[in-house]
């Protein structure tokens, strides 16, 4: 049931995201924020800054922390230590993930990472053939990735790796390259993203997803399964339970609290988004305010709508009651009408087939949440 792994799997207190926004260079499907400036002193101070704004907050106790970039390890670990200092008063850590690239991990950041009590490390292989990592402008081959995929797991015990599909140079010898790395070394965790194109990247025009795409996507998702991955999130796979403790924190709208650059938060029905800009972060910060460009007080109905959309993501899916509980908000009629209307929803989740048509279904669910509730 829902309400059994929020009781069970979501840790009290607060999630806690840290954007670094930092790169050696972007590659070209990337539509996050990052520079490849190295202002890397000047971000930490303003960053120690902002965590004081938040100490009431911080307070109540965090459970998770997640870096991503951008291109944290590239990011020295002094600065990294700084961040875990300013934030070690208030930890009640279960799970502390960093987001690494296997052009800029050593030896020495793996340790370094490890004695600052991160638990958990997420990799950026997006795929197994350097024809298209070379083509999508990684800064590895497949040979390094696998060395320091050895060299984290000397020290890490629970490790994501990321893949794309869709990205220029892909074929079918991709997919099959991917899931033989995946059986071969069997990493505690796997997303799997569909690339997502926004236009023009530096000289090159991505090609949008066609047909050929998505059959490699499913024949992918599916042998992922086959090697006894569970499927917990539509784009999210784990070994033995190794779910990322951060992400379940998003998916059932639980708090949590963004710091830096275009990191975004979510504090009771207050959802809030970062500046992008560096010197709009700065001038912000500098004059004692918080650095947010955008800042909502959710409605009761909104924050009902952003759970049932988030928590349907997930496999264990919406627990009515709790939700009702929350927001006041009854989506009961609302629950009917979309189970009768798909056969791949039951009232609480969507099934394996229902994750592979949520496009479409969370598009219907929309509309008739607006129509109910004009």
């Amino acid at each position: 049931m829902c309400e059994d792994i929020l009781l069970e799997r979501v840790p009290n207190g607060l999630g806690v995201y840290i954007h670094i926004p930092f790169c050696k260079s972007r590659c070209i499907y990337c539509d996050f924020v990052s520079f490849v400036d190295k202002n890397y002193e000047e971000y930490t101070e303003y960053l120690l800054k902002e965590i004081d704004m938040y100490s009431e907050y911080l307070s109540t106790g965090i459970s998770t922390i997640y870096i991503g970039g951008g291109t944290p390890s590239i990011f020295p670990l002094r600065n990294i230590a700084m961040i875990f200092e300013k934030l070690s008063k208030y930890l009640s850590l279960e799970e502390f993930t960093i987001e690494v690239n296997p052009d800029s991990l050593s030896e020495e950041l793996a340790k370094g990472y490890r004695a600052l009590g991160i638990n958990r490390l997420s990799m950026g292989l997006q795929s197994a053939d350097d024809i298209v990592l070379k083509k999508s402008g990684r800064l590895y081959d497949f040979e390094t990735f696998l060395r320091k995929f050895d060299l984290a797991r000397r020290y890490f015990d629970n490790i994501n790796v990321d893949f794309i599909v869709g990205l220029p140079g892909e074929s079918w010898k991709s997919i099959q390259e991917n899931v033989r790395f995946i059986n071969d070394f069997q990493p505690d965790h796997i997303s799997i993203y569909m690339l997502e194109v926004h236009g023009e990247n530096g000289n090159q025009i991505l090609k949008r997803p066609d047909e050929q795409t998505f059959q490699r996507y499913e024949m992918f998702l599916d042998a992922v399964k086959n090697l006894g991955y569970e499927r917990y999130e539509i784009s999210n796979f784990a070994l033995n339970g190794k779910y990322c403790l951060h992400n379940l924190k998003y998916w059932f709208n639980a708090d949590y609290i963004g710091l830096g650059v275009a990191a975004g938060g979510h504090i009771g029905f207050i959802r809030y988004n970062n500046y992008e800009s560096l010197s709009d972060y700065f001038i912000a910060i500098s004059e004692k305010r918080l650095p947010r460009v955008y800042e909502v007080l959710n409605t009761p109905e909104r924050e009902a709508l952003e759970t049932l959309f988030m928590s349907l993501r997930t496999k264990w899916g919406v627990d009515v009651n709790r939700l009702k509980e929350k927001t006041h908000i009854d989506i009961s009629e609302i629950i009917d009408i979309l189970k009768r209307r798909f056969d791949f929803f039951d009232g609480v989740k969507l099934s394996e087939k229902g994750m592979d048509f949520s496009n479409l279904f969370f598009v219907t669910m929309l509309n008739i949440w607006e129509e109910y509730f004009k």
